[in-house]
């Protein structure tokens, strides 16, 4: 968890934002206003803005992030932002850069977000306001061509915040191989979960006598929802049926994945579901089959609900702890072996599920995740106004 010592930056802040002091000024900037992201920010920005923050959340309009943040009493700037590079980053960095002025702080989620926004703090010299980075994945994993030049402008682009947050051990460790002696101020603040509302008590979803695999997430080459249908394909275990809760751009491939192998009958494709929570404790094992990651909301999300985990060794999986099991990615044979011995081991899966809900309760809440980013915030000179301090979350801050 990250402490409160790292210190000071000026800024060029000279009075009130949005009726909140200087200091209570928070600009959250990211591009990913969906799913395991977005869900994390709007947890964080429930808890600021009850705990006294003037919080402005600038990203795309599409997707839940917009919406989330206004409802929680924020301030929605429009940032309309692409994943890859784009000639219309020109216009989203100097957006920014004007936003960037306006805050007492401001903290930097996904790797697009992270990217312009530093360019638009460095614009600012030495001046800028205090400012911390949390990629949420690092950028070069996508792969491809664009991975060398992904890596060089993390190097040179590092300095610029005041902080650098990984959200697990293993995303540290990666950034600390790429990125070179100076990745060693990177802290780590793990994602949390909401441990009373993802808990194996609660309605379950519908379900058939069969047996019963759940992957939940979007439907993208990151999370590898492909590797879940491959691996059900392998699997001997008789009428196993895979349920995929998300949806995404591979969606059309997926299904044409789905007919060619066969298994029309046997995957449900829900799409997007606000609350996966019923879906996760319906499964008698939940896949967590993804390339790459830094620590995947769903997989804490599976483990509050009691749920034995078949996931891959990315970064993050190791919240796992020995309650779960984890697989080489890119390998549905490994998958569907792992999900075959557990849905012949009922007690097994028992034993591993409860274990998981204990380690997510001591380690992985949502109390936890937010206070630690909270304090962050404190440390770079960024406190609550006090006299606008309000609702259960309130304590936090």
């Amino acid at each position: 968890m990250v402490g409160s010592s790292l210190s000071h930056a000026r800024t060029t802040v000279s009075g009130p934002v949005g009726g909140y002091p200087a200091g209570s000024a928070v600009l959250i900037v990211s591009q990913v206003t969906t799913h395991g992201v977005a869900t994390c920010l709007r947890d964080l920005v429930d808890a600021a803005v009850s705990g006294g923050y003037g919080v402005t959340v600038a990203c795309p309009a599409a997707g839940d992030l917009a919406t989330w943040a206004q409802e929680r009493g924020a301030v929605w700037e429009r940032l309309e932002m692409r994943r890859s590079p784009h000639p219309s980053d020109i216009v989203a960095l100097l957006r920014l850069r004007r936003l960037v002025r306006s805050h007492g702080l401001v903290h930097l989620h996904s790797s697009k977000a992270g990217a312009l926004g530093r360019i638009a703090l460095a614009s600012l010299g030495p001046g800028r306001p205090a400012s911390a980075f949390t990629p949420h994945g690092w950028s070069w994993l996508v792969g491809g061509w664009l991975a060398p030049l992904y890596r060089r402008i993390e190097r040179i682009l590092l300095p610029v915040t005041t902080a650098v947050v990984a959200v697990s051990d293993e995303e540290r460790s990666a950034g600390l191989v790429v990125l070179g002696p100076r990745a060693a101020r990177i802290t780590v603040n793990p994602n949390g979960v909401d441990v009373s509302r993802f808990c194996p008590a609660g309605p379950a979803a519908p379900r058939t006598g069969n047996p019963l695999v759940v992957c939940v997430g979007r439907l993208c080459h990151a999370r590898a929802p492909d590797i879940a249908v491959a691996a059900l394909a392998m699997m001997s275990t008789p009428g196993v049926h895979l349920r995929l809760v998300g949806d995404g751009e591979d969606r059309r491939r997926i299904e044409h994945q789905i007919s060619v192998l066969g298994l029309a009958s046997r995957v449900e494709l829900t799409g997007f579901k606000s609350d996966p929570a019923p879906d996760l404790r319906a499964a008698d094992v939940v896949v967590v089959p993804s390339r790459y990651d830094g620590m995947a909301l769903v997989l804490l999300e599976a483990m509050a609900c009691g749920a034995a985990i078949v996931g891959t060794r990315v970064p993050g999986s190791s919240a796992l702890g020995g309650t779960g099991v984890l697989v080489p990615t890119e390998d549905p044979a490994s998958l569907a072996g792992a999900v075959d011995a557990l849905l012949a081991d009922p007690a097994r899966r028992r034993e591993l599920g409860q274990s998981a809900r204990s380690r997510a309760v001591e380690n992985y809440s949502l109390q936890l995740s937010i206070g630690g980013i909270l304090s962050l915030w404190r440390g770079l000179g960024a406190f609550p106004d006090a006299d606008t301090v309000h609702g259960p979350m309130a304590q936090l801050a």
